[in-house]
């Protein structure tokens, strides 16, 4: 059988809920989420940025409200720690010291060159040793014929390092002790100390996005892709795109013989609902009725616990788009878990799990903002990375219009472009279903954060913005949400701030801080592929905390209702 064939139970079993998700206008499936925080990808420096975002938040008591986060990539870095991390380096670990925050907080003025090296936040701890090259060689050679494991290995041994049990492959996820009471009382196989549950002072609900690509040897494409939400208590994908089957065409050998395989296609469900996280990995219910949903369905267990490095990994997991046009290249080192859809009156017919590919959230949103439409967040913090400044003449120029307006030029980030329907050329292919507000609004939105920054100020901007409805994604939309978003652009009021050794770093060119604020989201350090140093990540948190806490009457406006 080829890695993209059907599987179907023949081993062991589990007995696990399947929650089924059809309707955009049902809530039952979800907690309730009226706050939500969205941390956007773009590797090491999400992850520095969203810091203190979350610092600041925390320092102004509004963390804690928040019902839902919705992570992605880099920021599902620093997510998945905040949520889950109890202990770092053997000892408890409090929200203070993994944040770093201090008391009183550090202010701008103190921010010399010694003391951003000696602020650690524990959080960060992984990232910043300079050793992710070193570690990446060496699973690479341990890995050889394995290679789609090294990446969520890479989560393990790289970023989740000091967190003890948060590196281990061997542990399932579930929400609370509880939970896993829940789950071992009806498979007693499995071991209490075989799960990892997030901090109990943790009301979050955090989804981990990813993105389903296409069965082994399928081409992804903006007509099948969809998105993988990973959480402590399930994983799958909710509703199905445009609520229908999609086609998947065999994979190219390379991009350039793609047009050879256009009749080669086969038709499946994708999507529909979740598995509990413990089983996930394994073939579909033996009983085909049951793939339509209920409590103790028996599935196929995994060959291997869906862990936080796994989970980790898929998120993060930047090149599967890419890799996703070569059969060749895919086959190699693509993510792959067996997964099958949930069932339906709509689409009744069960199917067999296959192995898919699975990548980074930012294939289809790298904002992970639409997960949280879909669970009808109604007042949203979005943090946008940006890799790049607003360019003055695309943005301002006086043929600019609406209808003339290429944000991808003018150094809008794509996380929050493609939201009001623009596309993104090249590898965003796979985002092109993700409008979700007036294509209209983008560009006097991007001109207010233009005189912002030109001002030396924080791009921060709070709005009011009606939802489309989004039949790909299962967002009924006709409804109001309040948005701050918290862009990452250069802010010279905090910078003129700072102490005269660190503002000497900044300006050389060969300095402490290559491309700040915008760090690379590889190789932004040459020696060290994916990482960044303390004084690189603790000034640009330092960055976004002041650019929150200046803003602070936005944020507690937005918490007040």
């Amino acid at each position: 059988m080829g890695a993209g064939g059907s599987h179907s139970s023949t081993g062991p079993t589990l007995l696990a809920s399947v929650k089924a998700v059809h309707d955009p206008k049902d809530t039952s499936w979800h907690p309730p989420i009226t706050y939500a925080l969205c941390v956007a990808g773009g590797g090491a420096r999400a992850f520095s940025y969203s810091l203190g975002v979350f610092r600041a938040l925390s320092d102004l008591n509004l963390l804690d409200k928040i019902d839902g986060i919705a992570s992605v990539s880099g920021g599902t870095w620093l997510s998945c720690i905040y949520v889950f991390a109890k202990t770092f380096k053997g000892s408890p670990v409090s929200s203070a010291q993994l944040l770093g925050a201090t008391a009183p907080p550090t202010r701008a003025e103190e921010l010399s060159m010694s003391k951003l090296q000696e602020l650690q936040p524990a959080i960060a701890s992984g990232l910043a040793e300079g050793d992710s090259d070193k570690i990446l060689a060496e699973l690479a050679v341990q890995y050889v014929g394995r290679e789609w494991e090294v990446w969520p290995q890479v989560m393990s041994r790289w970023l989740l390092r000091h967190f003890d049990e948060l590196g281990s492959l061997d542990r399932c996820l579930a929400q609370d002790e509880a939970h896993v009471a829940r789950i071992t009382a009806r498979n007693p196989s499995l071991e209490p100390k075989s799960f990892l549950t997030p901090r109990p002072d943790r009301r979050q609900a955090l989804v981990m996005c990813g993105a389903a690509l296409a069965p082994v040897d399928r081409l992804a494409t903006k007509a099948n892709a969809v998105v993988f939400q990973m959480s402590a208590d399930y994983v799958g994908s909710p509703f199905y795109p445009k609520n229908t089957q999609v086609d998947y065409q065999k994979a190219p050998l390379c991009p350039c013989d793609a047009c050879c395989y256009q009749s080669c296609k086969t038709m499946r469900t994708v999507g529909g609902g979740f598995v509990e996280s413990f089983a996930f990995g394994g073939t579909a219910p033996t009983k085909g009725s049951e793939q339509k949903g209920g409590t103790d369905v028996a599935v196929g267990a995994p060959a291997r616990p869906f862990s936080l490095p796994c989970a980790a990994g898929i998120s993060s997991w930047g090149p599967g788009g890419a890799l996703n046009e070569s059969e060749l290249v895919a086959d190699i080192a693509n993510i792959r878990q067996l997964y099958w859809p949930v069932t339906s009156p709509q689409l009744p017919m069960p199917q067999a799990a296959v192995e898919y590919e699975l990548a980074d959230g930012g294939c289809v949103d790298t904002s992970g903002l639409l997960s949280q439409l879909q669970r009808k967040a109604t007042r949203l913090v979005s943090i946008v990375p940006s890799d790049a400044p607003l360019d003055a003449a695309a943005v301002n120029g006086p043929t600019v219009t609406v209808e003339s307006f290429k944000p991808d030029v003018a150094g809008v980030y794509d996380a929050l472009y493609v939201l009001f329907g623009y596309e993104k050329p090249g590898t965003g292919r796979l985002r092109q279903n993700d409008q979700v507000f007036d294509r209209a609004l983008l560009l006097p939105i991007v001109r207010e954060l233009k005189v912002l920054v030109d001002a030396g100020k924080p791009a921060v901007l709070k709005k009011t913005l009606q939802v489309l409805p989004n039949d790909w994604w299962g967002i009924a939309g006709n409804c109001e949400v309040e948005l701050i978003i918290v862009v990452l652009e250069v802010c010279r009021e905090f910078q003129d701030l700072l102490p005269a050794d660190t503002k000497q770093e900044l300006a050389k060119w060969d300095g402490a801080f290559p491309h700040f604020p915008y760090y690379k989201t590889v190789l932004n350090n040459l020696t060290d592929l994916l990482g960044l140093t303390w004084p690189q990540v603790n000034l640009l948190a330092a960055q976004a905390e002041y650019s929150v806490k200046t803003n602070a009457a936005l944020f507690q406006e937005l918490f007040a209702a």
